[in-house]
Protein backbone atom coordinates (compact mmCIF):
# COMPACT_ATOMS: atom_id res chain seq x y z
CA UNK A 1 0.00 0.00 0.00
CA UNK A 2 2.61 2.46 0.46
CA UNK A 3 4.37 1.28 -2.03
CA UNK A 4 1.47 2.67 -4.25
CA UNK A 5 1.29 5.88 -2.33
CA UNK A 6 4.96 6.69 -3.11
CA UNK A 7 4.02 5.72 -6.95
CA UNK A 8 1.11 8.20 -7.03
CA UNK A 9 2.89 10.68 -5.16
CA UNK A 10 6.01 10.77 -7.46
CA UNK A 11 3.21 11.48 -10.53
CA UNK A 12 1.88 14.15 -9.42
CA UNK A 13 5.38 16.00 -8.52
CA UNK A 14 5.94 15.18 -12.26
CA UNK A 15 2.97 16.26 -13.06
CA UNK A 16 3.44 19.65 -11.27
CA UNK A 17 6.95 20.36 -12.38
CA UNK A 18 5.82 19.92 -16.45
CA UNK A 19 2.72 22.50 -15.70
CA UNK A 20 4.90 25.23 -13.76
CA UNK A 21 7.76 24.73 -16.74
CA UNK A 22 4.88 25.29 -19.30
CA UNK A 23 3.53 28.10 -17.36
CA UNK A 24 6.43 29.99 -17.83
CA UNK A 25 7.21 29.19 -21.63
CA UNK A 26 3.58 30.63 -22.53
CA UNK A 27 5.07 33.67 -20.73
CA UNK A 28 7.83 34.25 -22.76
CA UNK A 29 5.81 33.55 -26.01
CA UNK A 30 5.53 36.59 -28.49
CA UNK A 31 3.71 36.50 -31.39
CA UNK A 32 5.12 38.54 -34.21
CA UNK A 33 3.02 39.48 -37.42
CA UNK A 34 5.33 39.17 -41.36
CA UNK A 35 6.00 42.84 -42.56
CA UNK A 36 4.30 44.15 -45.77
CA UNK A 37 6.30 43.10 -49.07
CA UNK A 38 6.73 45.02 -52.29
CA UNK A 39 8.35 42.05 -54.37
CA UNK A 40 8.34 40.94 -57.70
CA UNK A 41 8.65 37.51 -58.54
CA UNK A 42 10.70 35.50 -59.68
CA UNK A 43 10.08 33.82 -63.28
CA UNK A 44 10.73 29.95 -63.89
CA UNK A 45 12.25 30.72 -66.72
CA UNK A 46 14.70 33.53 -66.55
CA UNK A 47 16.32 32.78 -71.03
CA UNK A 48 13.75 35.03 -73.67
CA UNK A 49 14.08 34.82 -77.25
CA UNK A 50 12.07 37.38 -79.26
CA UNK A 51 11.04 35.53 -82.43
CA UNK A 52 10.45 38.84 -85.27
CA UNK A 53 7.92 36.22 -87.07
CA UNK A 54 5.67 36.10 -83.79
CA UNK A 55 6.16 39.92 -82.79
CA UNK A 56 2.51 40.19 -81.68
CA UNK A 57 3.23 37.32 -79.01
CA UNK A 58 4.18 38.13 -75.48
CA UNK A 59 7.47 38.25 -75.40
CA UNK A 60 7.32 37.56 -70.91
CA UNK A 61 4.75 38.18 -67.97
CA UNK A 62 5.77 39.60 -64.76
CA UNK A 63 3.63 39.82 -61.67
CA UNK A 64 3.87 40.82 -58.00
CA UNK A 65 2.94 40.86 -54.81
CA UNK A 66 2.39 44.81 -53.40
CA UNK A 67 1.52 44.82 -49.37
CA UNK A 68 2.95 48.10 -49.00
CA UNK A 69 1.42 50.97 -51.43
CA UNK A 70 -1.75 48.96 -52.47
CA UNK A 71 -1.65 51.15 -55.88
CA UNK A 72 -3.71 51.11 -58.49
CA UNK A 73 -0.84 52.84 -60.73
CA UNK A 74 2.23 50.65 -61.37
CA UNK A 75 4.77 50.86 -63.87
CA UNK A 76 7.34 48.19 -65.19
CA UNK A 77 10.72 49.38 -66.13
CA UNK A 78 13.31 47.88 -67.39
CA UNK A 79 17.74 48.69 -67.52
CA UNK A 80 20.63 47.59 -68.88
CA UNK A 81 22.21 47.80 -65.41
CA UNK A 82 21.20 46.37 -62.08
CA UNK A 83 21.73 49.91 -61.14
CA UNK A 84 18.93 50.90 -63.14
CA UNK A 85 21.33 54.14 -64.08
CA UNK A 86 19.08 54.70 -67.37
CA UNK A 87 15.18 53.00 -66.75
CA UNK A 88 13.07 52.40 -69.78
CA UNK A 89 9.14 52.01 -68.86
CA UNK A 90 7.77 49.60 -70.14
CA UNK A 91 4.02 50.10 -69.62
CA UNK A 92 1.83 50.70 -67.20
CA UNK A 93 -0.97 49.02 -65.06
CA UNK A 94 -3.28 48.89 -62.18
CA UNK A 95 -3.02 45.21 -61.75
CA UNK A 96 -0.54 43.34 -60.16
CA UNK A 97 0.74 41.88 -63.59
CA UNK A 98 2.16 42.70 -67.19
CA UNK A 99 2.84 41.41 -70.06
CA UNK A 100 4.99 42.86 -72.93
CA UNK A 101 4.83 42.07 -77.14
CA UNK A 102 7.46 40.50 -78.58
CA UNK A 103 7.61 43.41 -80.76
CA UNK A 104 7.56 46.10 -78.04
CA UNK A 105 10.12 43.98 -75.77
CA UNK A 106 12.63 43.99 -78.70
CA UNK A 107 12.03 48.03 -79.59
CA UNK A 108 12.59 49.09 -75.45
CA UNK A 109 15.83 47.40 -75.04
CA UNK A 110 17.27 48.60 -78.61
CA UNK A 111 16.31 52.14 -77.29
CA UNK A 112 18.46 51.20 -74.12
CA UNK A 113 21.22 51.08 -75.99
CA UNK A 114 22.44 47.71 -76.42
CA UNK A 115 25.31 46.72 -78.60
CA UNK A 116 24.84 43.13 -79.05
CA UNK A 117 21.93 41.04 -79.81
CA UNK A 118 22.59 37.72 -78.17
CA UNK A 119 22.25 37.25 -74.01
CA UNK A 120 21.62 40.59 -73.33
CA UNK A 121 20.85 40.97 -69.60
CA UNK A 122 18.29 43.29 -68.89
CA UNK A 123 16.76 43.72 -65.29
CA UNK A 124 12.65 44.44 -64.70
CA UNK A 125 11.31 46.31 -61.60
CA UNK A 126 8.35 47.85 -60.43
CA UNK A 127 7.09 51.35 -59.32
CA UNK A 128 4.51 52.60 -57.75
CA UNK A 129 5.09 56.03 -57.06
CA UNK A 130 8.65 56.87 -55.44
CA UNK A 131 8.22 53.23 -53.66
CA UNK A 132 10.18 50.54 -55.92
CA UNK A 133 10.18 46.55 -55.99
CA UNK A 134 13.15 44.39 -56.30
CA UNK A 135 14.75 43.68 -59.63
CA UNK A 136 14.42 40.15 -61.16
CA UNK A 137 17.06 39.35 -64.24
CA UNK A 138 16.52 38.00 -67.34
CA UNK A 139 18.67 36.96 -70.16
CA UNK A 140 17.31 37.88 -73.71
CA UNK A 141 18.01 37.30 -77.72
CA UNK A 142 16.86 39.94 -79.98
CA UNK A 143 16.28 40.97 -83.44
CA UNK A 144 17.66 43.59 -85.16
CA UNK A 145 14.96 46.44 -87.14
CA UNK A 146 17.82 48.98 -87.95
CA UNK A 147 18.27 48.78 -91.73
CA UNK A 148 21.54 49.53 -93.70
CA UNK A 149 23.06 52.69 -94.78
CA UNK A 150 24.32 53.49 -98.33
CA UNK A 151 27.26 55.07 -98.06
CA UNK A 152 27.80 55.07 -101.43
CA UNK A 153 27.11 56.57 -104.75
CA UNK A 154 26.36 59.72 -103.08
CA UNK A 155 23.13 61.52 -103.53
CA UNK A 156 22.43 62.83 -107.25
CA UNK A 157 25.51 61.92 -108.41
CA UNK A 158 25.08 61.45 -111.88
CA UNK A 159 26.14 58.21 -114.90
CA UNK A 160 26.40 58.80 -118.05
CA UNK A 161 26.70 54.90 -119.36
CA UNK A 162 28.64 53.55 -123.09
CA UNK A 163 28.44 50.92 -125.34
CA UNK A 164 31.61 50.97 -125.51
CA UNK A 165 32.16 50.11 -121.95
CA UNK A 166 29.71 47.45 -121.44
CA UNK A 167 31.77 45.39 -119.29
CA UNK A 168 33.64 47.90 -117.07
CA UNK A 169 32.19 48.88 -114.17
CA UNK A 170 30.27 52.01 -113.56
CA UNK A 171 28.72 52.05 -110.34
CA UNK A 172 29.85 50.53 -106.92
CA UNK A 173 26.97 50.39 -104.15
CA UNK A 174 28.64 50.42 -100.65
CA UNK A 175 26.42 50.30 -97.61
CA UNK A 176 26.80 49.59 -93.93
CA UNK A 177 25.17 47.10 -91.57
CA UNK A 178 25.80 46.87 -87.97
CA UNK A 179 23.82 43.69 -88.14
CA UNK A 180 27.04 41.78 -90.28
CA UNK A 181 29.14 40.48 -88.27
CA UNK A 182 27.27 40.57 -85.00
CA UNK A 183 26.84 38.05 -82.23
CA UNK A 184 24.06 36.52 -84.03
CA UNK A 185 26.49 35.15 -87.11
CA UNK A 186 23.59 35.55 -89.64
CA UNK A 187 23.49 34.53 -93.30
CA UNK A 188 21.88 38.06 -94.72
CA UNK A 189 21.35 38.64 -97.91
CA UNK A 190 21.70 41.94 -100.08
CA UNK A 191 19.81 42.96 -103.07
CA UNK A 192 20.54 46.41 -104.37
CA UNK A 193 17.13 47.79 -106.50
CA UNK A 194 16.63 50.42 -108.39
CA UNK A 195 13.08 52.37 -109.71
CA UNK A 196 11.96 55.45 -111.08
CA UNK A 197 12.41 58.25 -108.36
CA UNK A 198 9.30 59.07 -106.81
CA UNK A 199 7.58 55.66 -108.12
CA UNK A 200 7.96 54.30 -104.05
CA UNK A 201 9.64 51.47 -105.64
CA UNK A 202 6.31 49.86 -107.20
CA UNK A 203 8.16 48.36 -110.14
CA UNK A 204 11.40 47.58 -108.84
CA UNK A 205 14.54 45.95 -110.90
CA UNK A 206 17.43 44.36 -109.22
CA UNK A 207 20.87 45.72 -110.47
CA UNK A 208 22.20 42.52 -108.08
CA UNK A 209 21.93 40.23 -104.68
CA UNK A 210 25.70 39.48 -102.54
CA UNK A 211 25.75 37.36 -99.17
CA UNK A 212 27.22 38.80 -96.48
CA UNK A 213 29.00 41.63 -98.24
CA UNK A 214 28.34 45.09 -98.07
CA UNK A 215 29.28 46.08 -101.51
CA UNK A 216 27.88 45.49 -105.25
CA UNK A 217 29.70 46.47 -108.55
CA UNK A 218 27.66 46.81 -111.47
CA UNK A 219 28.71 47.39 -115.37
CA UNK A 220 27.87 49.87 -118.10
CA UNK A 221 26.23 47.17 -119.46
CA UNK A 222 24.09 45.68 -116.75
CA UNK A 223 22.88 49.28 -115.33
CA UNK A 224 22.11 50.24 -118.94
CA UNK A 225 19.57 47.21 -118.85
CA UNK A 226 18.23 47.93 -115.68
CA UNK A 227 17.82 51.61 -117.02
CA UNK A 228 15.98 50.48 -119.66
CA UNK A 229 14.04 48.09 -117.73
CA UNK A 230 12.96 51.15 -116.12
CA UNK A 231 11.05 52.46 -119.09
CA UNK A 232 14.14 55.10 -119.04
CA UNK A 233 14.54 57.04 -122.51
CA UNK A 234 18.31 56.00 -124.37
CA UNK A 235 20.65 59.08 -124.56
CA UNK A 236 18.19 60.97 -121.93
CA UNK A 237 18.99 61.87 -118.32
CA UNK A 238 16.68 60.29 -115.58
CA UNK A 239 16.74 60.40 -112.32
CA UNK A 240 16.23 56.97 -110.32
CA UNK A 241 16.22 55.81 -106.69
CA UNK A 242 18.21 53.06 -105.50
CA UNK A 243 17.75 51.19 -102.05
CA UNK A 244 19.21 47.86 -100.56
CA UNK A 245 16.78 45.21 -99.10
CA UNK A 246 18.66 42.58 -96.10
CA UNK A 247 17.07 39.78 -95.57
CA UNK A 248 17.48 36.74 -93.44
CA UNK A 249 15.61 33.46 -92.56
CA UNK A 250 15.59 32.37 -88.92
CA UNK A 251 15.25 29.15 -87.80
CA UNK A 252 11.53 28.25 -88.49
CA UNK A 253 11.72 29.27 -92.06
CA UNK A 254 10.50 33.09 -91.22
CA UNK A 255 12.16 35.82 -93.30
CA UNK A 256 13.05 39.73 -91.86
CA UNK A 257 13.56 41.88 -94.23
CA UNK A 258 15.40 45.17 -93.70
CA UNK A 259 15.13 47.76 -96.26
CA UNK A 260 17.58 50.95 -96.30
CA UNK A 261 16.13 54.43 -97.16
CA UNK A 262 16.95 55.42 -101.23
CA UNK A 263 19.31 57.31 -102.72
CA UNK A 264 18.51 59.14 -105.79
CA UNK A 265 21.03 59.46 -108.55
CA UNK A 266 20.72 60.65 -112.24
CA UNK A 267 21.47 57.72 -114.94
CA UNK A 268 21.99 58.14 -119.11
CA UNK A 269 21.48 55.29 -120.83
CA UNK A 270 21.86 54.53 -124.40
CA UNK A 271 20.14 52.83 -126.77
CA UNK A 272 20.76 48.55 -127.58
CA UNK A 273 18.84 45.49 -128.84
CA UNK A 274 17.76 42.76 -127.44
CA UNK A 275 17.24 39.29 -128.45
CA UNK A 276 13.56 37.67 -129.02
CA UNK A 277 12.95 34.52 -126.72
CA UNK A 278 11.13 31.61 -127.57
CA UNK A 279 9.51 28.62 -125.05
CA UNK A 280 10.92 25.64 -124.99
CA UNK A 281 8.95 23.00 -122.60
CA UNK A 282 6.39 20.49 -122.21
CA UNK A 283 4.75 23.06 -120.72
CA UNK A 284 4.30 24.57 -123.79
CA UNK A 285 3.18 24.16 -127.53
CA UNK A 286 6.56 22.83 -128.84
CA UNK A 287 7.74 20.39 -126.13
CA UNK A 288 10.79 20.17 -125.62
CA UNK A 289 11.84 20.67 -129.50
CA UNK A 290 14.54 23.58 -129.71
CA UNK A 291 13.24 24.05 -133.01
CA UNK A 292 9.61 23.23 -133.86
CA UNK A 293 8.07 26.80 -134.26
CA UNK A 294 8.58 27.98 -130.99
CA UNK A 295 5.96 30.15 -129.74
CA UNK A 296 8.13 33.59 -128.85
CA UNK A 297 7.58 35.66 -125.92
CA UNK A 298 5.81 38.82 -126.42
CA UNK A 299 7.82 42.73 -125.64
CA UNK A 300 7.29 45.75 -124.14
CA UNK A 301 6.75 48.24 -126.76
CA UNK A 302 8.27 50.87 -124.24
CA UNK A 303 10.85 48.61 -122.38
CA UNK A 304 12.72 46.61 -124.26
CA UNK A 305 14.23 44.28 -121.91
CA UNK A 306 11.05 43.31 -120.88
CA UNK A 307 9.23 40.02 -122.27
CA UNK A 308 5.66 38.76 -121.35
CA UNK A 309 2.93 36.02 -122.40
CA UNK A 310 -0.29 35.69 -121.02
CA UNK A 311 -1.88 32.02 -122.12
CA UNK A 312 -1.95 28.79 -121.50
CA UNK A 313 0.29 26.48 -119.92
CA UNK A 314 0.79 22.67 -119.40
CA UNK A 315 1.80 21.13 -116.06
CA UNK A 316 5.54 21.08 -116.71
CA UNK A 317 8.29 22.73 -117.17
CA UNK A 318 9.86 24.82 -120.11
CA UNK A 319 12.95 27.53 -120.29
CA UNK A 320 13.38 30.43 -122.73
CA UNK A 321 15.89 30.39 -126.09
CA UNK A 322 17.48 33.25 -128.22
CA UNK A 323 17.98 31.18 -131.03
CA UNK A 324 15.66 28.65 -132.24
CA UNK A 325 17.48 25.29 -132.89
CA UNK A 326 20.07 26.00 -130.26
CA UNK A 327 20.19 24.73 -126.82
CA UNK A 328 22.25 28.06 -126.13
CA UNK A 329 21.85 30.90 -124.93
CA UNK A 330 19.35 29.60 -122.72
CA UNK A 331 17.34 31.42 -119.76
CA UNK A 332 15.51 29.86 -116.72
CA UNK A 333 15.79 30.34 -113.00
CA UNK A 334 17.46 29.02 -110.28
CA UNK A 335 15.32 30.66 -107.86
CA UNK A 336 12.11 31.95 -107.53
CA UNK A 337 11.81 35.06 -109.17
CA UNK A 338 15.12 36.04 -110.27
CA UNK A 339 16.29 34.76 -113.80
CA UNK A 340 19.50 32.89 -114.79
CA UNK A 341 21.33 32.34 -118.37
CA UNK A 342 23.44 30.10 -119.60
CA UNK A 343 25.16 32.08 -122.47
CA UNK A 344 27.19 29.28 -124.05
CA UNK A 345 29.89 27.03 -122.41
CA UNK A 346 28.26 27.32 -119.09
CA UNK A 347 25.82 25.84 -117.14
CA UNK A 348 22.40 25.54 -118.05
CA UNK A 349 19.95 27.19 -115.40
CA UNK A 350 16.84 25.44 -114.20
CA UNK A 351 13.39 25.19 -114.89
CA UNK A 352 10.36 27.40 -114.91
CA UNK A 353 8.26 25.10 -113.52
CA UNK A 354 3.99 24.84 -113.91
CA UNK A 355 2.42 22.90 -111.09
CA UNK A 356 -1.26 23.27 -112.45
CA UNK A 357 -2.29 23.85 -115.96
CA UNK A 358 -4.12 26.64 -116.96
CA UNK A 359 -3.58 30.23 -117.88
CA UNK A 360 -0.91 32.42 -116.27
CA UNK A 361 0.58 35.16 -117.22
CA UNK A 362 4.71 35.61 -117.19
CA UNK A 363 6.58 38.45 -117.61
CA UNK A 364 10.79 38.52 -117.37
CA UNK A 365 13.16 41.29 -117.22
CA UNK A 366 16.50 40.33 -118.51
CA UNK A 367 19.46 42.31 -116.93
CA UNK A 368 22.78 41.05 -118.07
CA UNK A 369 23.10 37.65 -116.98
CA UNK A 370 20.41 37.68 -114.57
CA UNK A 371 17.07 39.97 -114.08
CA UNK A 372 13.70 39.14 -112.82
CA UNK A 373 10.52 37.14 -113.34
CA UNK A 374 6.83 37.29 -111.71
CA UNK A 375 3.75 34.75 -112.91
CA UNK A 376 0.45 35.31 -111.85
CA UNK A 377 -2.97 33.15 -112.95
CA UNK A 378 -4.85 34.61 -115.72
CA UNK A 379 -8.70 34.34 -115.76
CA UNK A 380 -9.61 33.80 -119.33
CA UNK A 381 -13.19 32.28 -119.01
CA UNK A 382 -14.85 35.99 -120.07
CA UNK A 383 -12.79 35.93 -122.76
CA UNK A 384 -13.79 36.07 -126.36
CA UNK A 385 -12.64 32.79 -128.48
CA UNK A 386 -13.01 33.59 -132.23
CA UNK A 387 -13.41 31.37 -134.82
CA UNK A 388 -10.72 32.91 -137.28
CA UNK A 389 -8.04 35.43 -137.16
CA UNK A 390 -6.43 37.40 -140.23
CA UNK A 391 -4.12 40.02 -141.08
CA UNK A 392 -5.16 42.39 -143.64
CA UNK A 393 -4.01 45.58 -145.16
CA UNK A 394 -1.90 47.14 -148.17
CA UNK A 395 1.30 45.19 -146.60
CA UNK A 396 0.21 41.52 -147.44
CA UNK A 397 -0.50 39.99 -150.67
CA UNK A 398 -4.69 40.08 -150.80
CA UNK A 399 -4.09 44.05 -149.81
CA UNK A 400 -7.33 45.77 -148.32
CA UNK A 401 -9.81 43.26 -149.73
CA UNK A 402 -9.66 40.22 -148.11
CA UNK A 403 -7.61 38.42 -145.40
CA UNK A 404 -5.00 36.11 -145.05
CA UNK A 405 -5.45 33.87 -142.48
CA UNK A 406 -3.36 33.31 -139.33
CA UNK A 407 -3.33 29.48 -137.77
CA UNK A 408 -4.96 29.14 -133.76
CA UNK A 409 -1.72 27.24 -131.68
CA UNK A 410 -3.30 23.56 -130.72
CA UNK A 411 -3.34 24.44 -126.76
CA UNK A 412 -3.96 28.06 -126.98
CA UNK A 413 -7.25 29.30 -128.59
CA UNK A 414 -6.33 32.69 -128.23
CA UNK A 415 -2.93 32.33 -129.99
CA UNK A 416 -2.65 32.79 -133.38
CA UNK A 417 0.29 32.87 -135.79
CA UNK A 418 1.20 32.64 -139.40
CA UNK A 419 4.67 31.52 -141.20
CA UNK A 420 6.42 32.47 -144.35
CA UNK A 421 4.10 35.11 -144.87
CA UNK A 422 5.38 37.77 -147.14
CA UNK A 423 5.14 42.00 -146.19
CA UNK A 424 5.68 44.95 -148.78
CA UNK A 425 6.79 47.85 -146.88
CA UNK A 426 3.12 49.38 -146.13
CA UNK A 427 -0.02 48.65 -143.27
CA UNK A 428 -2.22 46.13 -141.76
CA UNK A 429 -4.39 45.12 -139.17
CA UNK A 430 -5.19 42.18 -137.40
CA UNK A 431 -8.93 41.02 -137.97
CA UNK A 432 -11.42 38.63 -136.02
CA UNK A 433 -13.73 36.44 -138.16
CA UNK A 434 -13.68 38.86 -140.81
CA UNK A 435 -15.35 41.53 -139.51
CA UNK A 436 -14.65 44.45 -139.28
CA UNK A 437 -16.11 44.37 -135.75
CA UNK A 438 -13.24 42.95 -134.15
CA UNK A 439 -9.97 44.83 -135.72
CA UNK A 440 -6.51 45.31 -133.84
CA UNK A 441 -4.57 48.38 -135.05
CA UNK A 442 -1.49 50.64 -134.04
CA UNK A 443 -1.07 51.56 -130.12
CA UNK A 444 1.89 54.02 -130.85
CA UNK A 445 5.15 51.11 -131.01
CA UNK A 446 7.94 52.21 -133.54
CA UNK A 447 9.36 48.60 -133.24
CA UNK A 448 8.41 45.16 -134.59
CA UNK A 449 6.06 44.17 -131.28
CA UNK A 450 3.74 45.82 -129.04
CA UNK A 451 0.18 45.82 -128.28
CA UNK A 452 -2.55 46.65 -130.28
CA UNK A 453 -5.45 48.74 -129.81
CA UNK A 454 -8.43 47.52 -130.56
CA UNK A 455 -10.63 48.84 -132.89
CA UNK A 456 -8.39 51.37 -133.82
CA UNK A 457 -7.59 54.26 -136.26
CA UNK A 458 -4.37 53.66 -136.92
CA UNK A 459 -2.96 50.72 -138.79
CA UNK A 460 0.13 49.01 -138.02
CA UNK A 461 3.26 49.34 -140.31
CA UNK A 462 6.09 47.52 -141.80
CA UNK A 463 9.20 49.51 -142.26
CA UNK A 464 11.14 46.74 -144.61
CA UNK A 465 9.59 44.44 -146.92
CA UNK A 466 10.54 40.65 -146.64
CA UNK A 467 9.26 37.59 -145.16
CA UNK A 468 7.93 37.33 -141.26
CA UNK A 469 6.41 35.43 -138.94
CA UNK A 470 3.44 36.82 -137.20
CA UNK A 471 2.52 35.81 -133.73
CA UNK A 472 -0.88 37.43 -131.66
CA UNK A 473 -2.16 37.53 -128.65
CA UNK A 474 -6.34 38.16 -128.92
CA UNK A 475 -6.27 37.83 -124.72
CA UNK A 476 -3.85 41.12 -124.27
CA UNK A 477 -3.64 41.88 -127.63
CA UNK A 478 0.24 41.57 -127.96
CA UNK A 479 1.87 41.13 -131.28
CA UNK A 480 4.93 40.37 -132.49
CA UNK A 481 6.67 40.28 -136.23
CA UNK A 482 9.84 38.47 -136.60
CA UNK A 483 11.94 38.51 -140.10
CA UNK A 484 12.62 35.41 -140.99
Amino acid sequence: MKLYIKKISSLLLLTLFFVLNACEDEESLVMTTPSPVFVLQEPAINSVYLNFALSQNPALTVTWNDEVTNSTNYTVEMSLTEAFTTAIPLGTTASKQFTISVANLNAAIISAGATNFKDITIYVRIKAGSTVSNSVIYFVTTYPTNPPVITSPAANASFVLSIGSTTAVVLTTDWTDTVLGSDLGLTINYAVEAALAGTNFASPVALGTVTNLETLATTHGDLNAVALGLGMTPGVAGNVDLRIKATNTNQGGAILTRTSLPVTISITPYSVSFPNLFFVGDATTPGWNNNNNNTPVFRDQNVPNKYTFTGYFGAGAFKLLEVKGQWQPQWGTNSAGTLAVNPGGGSDPGTFNVGTAGYYTYTFTTVGQGGSYTVAPFDASSSTTYTTMGIIGAATANGWGSDTFMTQDPNNPHLWFINGVTLTAGQFKFRANSDWGSNWGDNGSTQNYGTALFNAPNNISIATAGTYSIWFNDLDRSYIIIAQ
